[in-house]
């Protein structure tokens, strides 16, 4: 991330706090790679508040196979980002026997690959194969060695490998894991323990584009929002995306909010009149995404309406070397300045007047709370998901439609020429606002989570067995309409239908109390326009009762689009049709 804190404001005594429930804290997460964007931003932040605050260690636990982890600790703990009581742990360093070692990749001619995991010493401490999908045998073999080259274990599943290495880091005291990524979050709602208590946290949207909450799951988010009920709690940073996702998805009782916490200031912000009206920032990683050229096109329509804005941009990322080539194209060079990415980037939004944020989408942008504790004020894209949120548009910062440039400018000039007592109320609101992401706030909540999420995780299940006997999907007048008959289904279970289109990332889950093992939805127009009705369509019936959860079956078919008329003459026809035989 470009911003991150001052090493004065974490040089915070511990305070113990009963806060978080008894039991080990662990942040899983793919990897930490630098420099790196909010996400791992906002765990490293959470990790660090969870020992300040609440007395608790927290080990963060890595997939990816870098072997440079002794200098990136080195270089986190110099920013401050890792402090004592946060360990990172890694997979391959562990197989490698600890710190040290490197890896070596080969690529072969048969498009299989290989990576030979070194120790310090140099001999061989795993291989990692991975074969091609037209390969006899597995797609996957990883493979350790002891010091004199005899093979400890072998494992054809990664996912093996990777359970059975957190076996080992958990071990058997209660444990408390929140999954940050989406990629280490498949394996984790696999990933099922007596002793830890699994939670996953979504960082940004899960919908591809601005529609919602009826709209395309992203691609990478699939796999795990089809199955959100694996987890003992599923936490996002807004109540609009809890409640998107719950009327997309079903809400299977255990989705709610925390949002992400902020560090406490060391002292009062400038004031307004200490502030340069002028003056923006920007923090942001430099990639698409983060639509920066969006600011500098702000920034140059206000130059040409005589507006003398500045605007400095902190951060890196892939789209930096095109961005500096717009600027210089713009004529822009004495408007706007790249400062790179900095550890405590945050702390200029003290002095600075405004900042823009242009994302195509959040899960609730870090910078936007951080500008406003410290009174900027921020002109944000009312993009899914964390402005509206946040803000109260003229209150404490300005709304604009997403992608609406003119707006924008006009919401920069509109501030620039504010009188200094307006701007300096909205300054006072904003840090009232952001003051709900106070760390002491967020981690009593997460104490509430975990504890609500641990209960869930203890329930015993009694045994179930379900059997669909029919389903029939019917579409009519723009919806569609899903009728089931189960046997077997006790008093008080509730049915989730999930609806699947082929290749088109489309999916829906409905969910109903069961009545008398039948149960009937009918889909508003906007759900059944996004899985369609003239094409096939996959439903999976699922059953949960007192915790535990059965697939009662499942069908592909096209829905029926006859009219009630047609489908009662071709009923009778068919029947005529049969006495006649």
């Amino acid at each position: 991330m470009a911003g991150g804190t001052s090493d004065r404001q974490r040089q915070v005594a511990t305070v113990a706090d009963p806060s978080l429930p008894d039991g080990r804290q662990f942040a899983v997460t793919w990897g930490v790679p630098e420099p790196f964007g909010g996400m791992t931003s906002a765990l490293l932040h959470r990790s660090r508040a969870f020992v300040r605050l609440a007395g608790r260690e927290v080990d963060v636990v890595t997939f990816d196979p870098r072997p440079d982890l002794p200098a990136a600790r080195e270089r986190l703990a110099r920013a401050g980002e890792l402090i004592p009581g946060i360990r990172l742990r890694n997979l391959w360093e562990d197989l490698r026997g600890g710190p040290g070692g490197t890896a070596v990749a080969t690529p072969r001619d048969d498009g299989a690959s290989l990576v030979e995991h070194l120790r310090g010493d140099g001999s061989l401490a795993a291989r990692d194969e991975r074969f091609p999908a037209h390969a006899a045998g597995p797609s996957r073999r990883i493979t350790t060695y002891d010091a004199g080259g005899a093979v400890l274990r072998q494992w054809t599943r990664a996912w093996d490998c990777y359970a059975e290495w957190l076996d080992g880091v958990v071990g058997d005291e209660r444990a408390f894991a929140v999954t940050d990524s989406k990629t280490a979050a498949e394996f984790m709602a696999r990933y099922r323990r007596p002793n830890v208590v699994s939670l996953h946290l979504v960082h940004n949207s899960h919908l591809v584009g601005p529609d919602r909450p009826w709209g395309m799951l992203r691609p990478s988010r699939r796999r795990v929002f089809a199955h959100l009920e694996r987890f003992d709690g599923v936490v996002f940073l807004t109540e609009r995306q809890r409640a998107d996702a719950a009327t997309l998805l079903g809400d299977p009782g255990n989705l709610t909010v925390v949002p992400n916490g902020i560090d406490p200031l060391d002292g009062d912000p400038a004031p307004d009149a200490e502030r340069d009206p002028a003056a923006g920032v920007v923090l942001a990683r430099l990639t698409t995404r983060k639509r920066v050229d969006h600011a500098i096109e702000v920034v140059r329509r206000c130059r040409d309406r005589g507006v003398p804005v500045t605007l400095t941009v902190y951060g890196d990322g892939p789209d930096a070397p095109a961005l500096r080539r717009r600027v210089d194209d713009a004529g822009l060079g004495d408007a706007v300045t790249f400062a790179g990415h900095r550890s405590g980037a945050a702390d200029a939004f003290a002095d600075a007047s405004w900042t823009l944020v242009t994302s195509t989408f959040e899960g609730s942008p870090l910078a936007l709370a951080e500008a406003m504790a410290r009174g900027c004020l921020p002109i944000a894209y009312d993009i899914p998901y964390g402005p509206a949120d946040l803000i109260a548009d003229g209150v404490d910062g300005v709304l604009v439609a997403d992608g609406d440039l003119d707006a924008a400018a006009d919401a920069v000039a509109r501030l620039v020429a504010l009188p200094a007592p307006e701007r300096e109320r909205m300054r006072r609101a904003a840090r009232a606002t952001a003051a709900r992401h106070d760390d002491a706030h967020v981690v009593e909540a997460w104490g509430r989570v975990q504890r609500a999420a641990a209960a869930r995780h203890g329930r015993t299940s009694p045994p179930l067995h379900v059997e669909l006997e029919r389903l029939r999907m019917r579409f009519r007048r723009r919806r569609l309409r899903v009728s089931v008959r189960l046997r077997g289904v006790p008093p008080g279970a509730s049915v989730t239908i999930t609806l699947r289109r082929r290749g088109r990332g489309a999916l829906v889950r409905e969910r109903r109390p069961a009545r008398d093992g039948r149960t009937m939805w009918r889909l508003g127009e906007r759900a059944s326009r996004l899985v369609g009705g003239r094409h096939p369509l996959t439903c999976i019936v699922e059953v949960e009762h007192l915790g535990a959860v059965v697939e009662a079956g499942r069908v592909t078919a096209h829905p029926d689009t006859r009219s009630v008329p047609r489908r009662a003459a071709q009923r009778v026809l068919g029947r005529f049709g049969r006495r006649r035989r």
